[in-house]
């Protein structure tokens, strides 16, 4: 782009209720895909809200059917944060269940099978080589970047992402929005690339450790916290997160005990609690909603044993959060 050029931002707004059509739109706004409609049809409600500046996109989509849909690879980065759906990721043997509110990364270079019921997102793109020119700065390659994870390092990291990701979409539709500027243009890309590379697994954030005998690479333990936030849900042990790490199942608790100051199945519960308390939040007693059912959803056969690492956490007791 040629300095002192001004940044064309283009917007545009499509809805409509039909849903093959809506598909089309998927399929040339993102990427080819084909689809089956489980559900949902009738009274069909589908939204798209598209800005981009120069090498910055960000969406909202909105999409009430439940839908499973097998991709083509991506051939950008996008990252997604979901404002309200049922949605499940498969990328290989990896899968991801990303609850409202959370963020994640759909991987580059692979298909994907997605399936969702009434999905809400808001979507940032970027080009791989722009965040990758971003990544040289730490000595990589540019042919060797790479995400390597669809989940945030951390809960942290993932809040960080979701803010910096709500200031530029409020940035971008801004009237007369400053990211039209050049030079502005060029640092909010800059923001959105180092906080991508600061939030996701990759591997510019892998270097940088020097191996020592019998030191753990941080990048194994990302692989670990990215394995536990995708599978928290489900069934998990030592042997699986170690495996998904790629290292020993020692290795896995060395890693936890000098990186993290913690071990890996204290990681999980922390997960699950967080999890849980988010869910007692969305809750409504009206409906049926328990404390009970919650605990049990992730993984707390004792009541009272979650009831007071519950309040050791959050400074109240469950039953208080489900009736706020």
């Amino acid at each position: 782009m040629a300095e002192g050029v001004a940044v064309r931002i283009r917007a545009r707004e499509f809805a409509t209720g039909d849903v093959e059509v809506a598909h089309q739109v998927l399929r040339e706004s993102y990427i080819e895909h084909r689809h089956r409609v489980f559900g949902g049809a009738q009274d069909f409600q589908f939204r798209q809200h598209v800005v981009t500046a120069g090498e910055l996109g960000m969406d909202s989509v909105r999409h009430t059917a439940t839908v499973e849909t097998v991709t083509d690879p991506l051939p950008y980065l996008m990252f997604v944060v979901t404002l309200n759906a049922d949605l499940t990721v498969r990328a290989g043997r990896d899968e991801l269940r990303p609850l409202r509110g959370e963020a994640f990364l759909y991987p580059v270079g692979q298909p994907l099978t997605i399936r969702w019921t009434d999905f809400d997102l808001r979507i940032l793109r970027l080009p791989v080589d722009r965040v990758a020119r971003v990544a040289a700065r730490a000595g990589i390659a540019l042919a060797d970047f790479r995400f390597d994870g669809m989940s945030p390092i951390s809960a942290e990291a993932g809040r960080h992402w979701r803010d910096t990701m709500a200031y530029l979409f409020h940035t971008l539709n801004t009237p007369d929005t400053p990211l039209a500027n050049p030079l502005v243009h060029a640092a909010a890309v800059d923001l959105a690339a180092t906080t991508a590379i600061a939030t996701f697994p990759n591997t510019a954030t892998a270097t940088g450790y020097v191996g020592e005998p019998g030191r753990v690479a941080p990048a194994a333990l990302r692989r670990a916290v990215a394995f536990i936030d995708a599978h928290a849900h489900e069934p998990v042990t030592v042997e699986d997160i170690a495996e998904a790490a790629g290292i020993s199942s020692r290795g896995l608790q060395a890693a936890f005990a000098r990186h993290a100051d913690s071990t890996p199945m204290a990681y999980l519960r922390r997960v699950r609690l967080s999890r849980a308390h988010r869910d007692l939040q969305n809750a409504d007693p009206t409906r049926g909603d328990t404390v009970a059912a919650v605990a049990r959803r992730w993984g707390f056969t004792s009541l009272s044993r979650f009831a007071a690492v519950y309040r050791d956490e959050y400074g109240r007791s469950p039953r208080q959060t489900l009736r706020t």
